[in-house]
């Protein structure tokens, strides 16, 4: 219990903090509103799509221009959006970065150290005349390139939106992802037979998107986008890389046989449609390979359709700047790295920023790891990782335990601080221990679909200041995979995980919003979420678990009503401690281990019911809680430990059974509204000196069994209060 002390120390120079700044922040404002407090609401920019090219890791570049609005919470009901009287007014933050950080065109002020916001962002910044219809065309030439500081025309096509909500005030930089609400349409064009290379290459090609309205509608609380016009008769120009050609596309819906794209091909002009319609969907890139086969002495070429999907949106290959910062590009065979780099004619000892096809093993990040000083950003996408049962290094053989394709290795990256950015493969299951335990990743964490497990200690002591973004198909993840991770966004925890070991976000201070726990959870882990003092409001425990670990919630600041199912059995040592819950406590029925200081710190009100199977009434189990009416011990309990109820300041009554034997110190102190104590045993419990201290004793009715009296009236305790019996 000596750690539960000092969490009672910590707990208590906090409040006092609390009630300080709650005083200094009445006066942080005049009478007329003007602000006086300096701290500023500090944001951060990310684009959410997948790197390809691009290092830089929040995908801006110097210049670009986002608009933030920001809108004050009225005690805990969130403020409307409006045109104007907002915190914030569409202020235009500028990135910058040299410097990495982002400057707003004027300072935007907390109201207050309590009230909470909402922050609403777009790119490219404008000036919307009405929030609620901003009309927004895309470019019809989106080939044209940046120029004298105008943006080139797929660029200024685009639309990004986002929102952050329910966010308390801070110092830290709050860190808003925006999202593409445009859809894309991605035609590449693929060689297929009868050319040569050079004569592929040389070839003449185009593609244009058709039978597209180009005036979209957007509402700004909310960033969905509309069609605003009709169909244009004139054809989209896209972007053109290589043989890619992208466009982007207010989202929409193409009937069926209508020509979706005009391609030509040596002059030869062919059209692309689809026997069903098409429909572009926000935030999704719509992409189509399409093989050319030449047809030999006639001049005429084949076009057949070879892959169709709805995928996410793949960073831009030249919009931002993107290709100022492009990687270096390795083509390897499983263990054999550098070879291919020296192949490559590059220095290894120097290279900077990789991209890294083809299959790679253990073996090969022990290069990457070790051999290469200087690497900053690795981007794996394209990489298959290839099983290795056994491996030596300095004469010393290892032996993986789980010899898989398509795991990270164990150790893959530890201590690796050079390495700031890292792209994963498309295709990965697992990501073993330690994979990047004390590397130097920064920014947002963006785990792939598919990956099942991360393995014990994977990301922890990372720079992470972003966004953490988790698969859907993720089952398991293993101790301290997370542990004091800085991660500032929301915690969303997909509904399919089973396993979250011990210490797994532990202190990550900076997550804020709910806690919502994934409806399968089997196994939960001691200190799972211990300090993530960023968490709030409710905390529903799912059904599927039944023992709720040690310190698994302590001092998370939840705040909100705590729910448990009556088929919990055990609660662990000062699980929910320190999270200043409201409400009734609703224990389970079936509960019947209930450890010490699971519910110190919190505000529970209403009558306390215990249930009929616990055994025990631990050290600090229900103290400072606010329980009203009577409670009554369960038969069975034979000792009530240390500071058990103390400072249960509104309980009136409590029922005390036969069994019970010992009371012991400060269990009732400070229960200033107790006036009745009913004792059902024929043995007057033994009572340690201050288990009642600042319990108004004068006032006090104590029912005991007739048979009993005289012995009541004996003990050195009882004999000093005022004796009623019943038979």
């Amino acid at each position: 219990m000596i750690r539960k002390h000092i969490n009672f120390l910590i707990y208590i120079a906090i409040t006092i903090c609390v009630v300080l700044c709650a005083g200094c922040a009445e006066g942080l404002f005049g009478e007329d509103g003007t602000q006086h407090c300096t701290r500023r609401i500090e944001l951060l920019g990310e684009i959410d799509q997948v790197a390809v090219t691009r290092v830089n890791d929040g995908g801006f570049c110097n210049g670009d221009g986002m608009g933030i609005y920001i809108v004050d919470y009225n005690a805990d009901i969130p403020g409307t959006l409006q045109q104007s009287g907002n915190r914030a007014d569409n202020v235009c933050y500028s990135y910058d970065e040299a410097n990495r950080k982002w400057n707003s065109d004027h300072d935007v002020y907390w109201k207050d150290f309590h009230t909470h916001i909402d922050v609403y962002g777009y790119y490219p910044y404008a000036k919307p005349i009405n929030i609620d219809n901003y009309i927004f065309n895309v470019q019809r030439d989106q080939s044209t390139a940046t120029a004298d500081g105008k943006m080139g025309g797929y660029e200024a096509s685009d639309f990004l939106w986002g929102k952050l909500s329910d966010v308390a005030p801070t110092s830290a930089a709050l860190r808003l992802l925006l999202r593409h609400r445009m859809s894309s349409a991605c035609v590449k064009l693929l060689k297929g037979e009868g050319f040569t290379e050079s004569e592929w290459e040389g070839i003449d090609k185009t593609v244009l998107a058709t039978n597209l309205a180009r005036k979209a509608s957007i509402n700004m609380t909310d960033g969905t986008v509309k069609v605003a016009g009709d169909v244009e008769t004139s054809a989209t120009i896209p972007s053109q890389v290589n043989d890619e050609w992208r466009a982007i596309v207010v989202p929409q819906t193409v009937p069926a046989g209508t020509t979706l794209f005009n391609i030509t091909i040596g002059g030869a002009p062919y059209k692309f449609a689809k026997n069903e319609p098409l429909t572009y969907v926000s935030g999704k890139m719509m992409k189509f390979n399409i093989r050319v086969d030449k047809t030999e002495g006639s001049g005429k070429y084949r076009l057949t359709l070879v892959s169709e999907s709805i995928a996410p949106w793949e960073n831009e290959l030249q919009s931002h700047d993107a290709t100022a910062t492009e990687y270096v590009v390795i083509n390897s065979t499983a263990g054999h790295l550098k070879d291919s780099i020296a192949a490559s004619h590059k220095d290894i000892a120097m290279v900077k920023r990789m991209k890294v096809t083809g299959t790679i093993n253990v073996y090969d990040f022990i290069i990457m790891r070790d051999s290469m000083p200087k690497l900053t950003a690795l981007n794996l996408k394209d990489v298959r990782i290839k099983r290795v049962y056994n491996y030596t290094v300095g004469g010393v053989e290892y032996w993986t335990d789980h010899a898989e394709d398509d795991v990270l290795p164990f150790n893959s990256f530890t201590g690796k601080r050079t390495l700031t950015s890292f792209v994963f493969p498309d295709v990965l299951n697992r990501i073993d221990v330690g994979a990047f335990a004390g590397a130097g990743l920064k920014g947002s964490l963006n785990i792939p679909e598919g990956v099942v497990e991360i393995g014990p200690g994977a990301f922890k002591d990372n720079y992470f200041t972003g966004i953490l973004t988790l698969p859907s198909t993720l089952k398991k993840i293993g101790d301290s995979a997370f542990s004091e991770c800085c991660f500032i966004c929301p915690l969303n925890l997909p509904d399919g995980i089973e396993e979250i070991e011990s210490r797994c976000f532990y202190n990550c201070r900076y997550l804020y919003g709910k806690l919502i726990l994934p409806s399968h959870l089997k196994k939960l882990g001691s200190d799972a979420f211990a300090k993530c003092s960023g968490l709030k409001g409710d905390l529903v425990i799912p059904k599927s678990l039944t023992v709720i670990p040690p310190y698994a919630f302590d001092a998370c600041g939840l705040g909100g009503r705590l729910q448990l199912h009556d088929g919990i059995t055990t609660i662990k040592e000062c699980t929910f401690d320190y999270n200043g819950f409201i409400g009734e406590l609703d224990l389970p029925k079936s509960l019947t281990v209930l450890e010490g200081g699971n519910f110190d710190g919190n505000y529970f009100s209403g009558s306390l019911k215990i249930p009929k199977g616990l055994t025990n009434i631990s050290e600090e189990a229900f103290s400072h809680c606010t329980f009203e009416g009577e409670v009554e011990i369960p038969e069975g309990i034979t000792y009530i430990h240390k500071r058990a109820f103390i400072a249960s300041k509104n309980l009136q009554k409590v029922i005390l059974p036969s069994s019970l034997e010992f009371i012991d110190e400060y269990a009732f102190w400070y229960c200033k509204s107790l006036r009745v104590i009913e004792c059902k045993s024929t043995v007057p419990p033994v009572v340690n000196s201050t288990a009642f201290d600042k319990v108004p004793l004068e006032d006090l009715t104590v029912i005991v069994p007739k048979s009993a009296l005289n012995d009541y009236k004996s003990s050195a305790f009882w004999s000093g209060l005022l004796l009623k019996t019943v038979e």
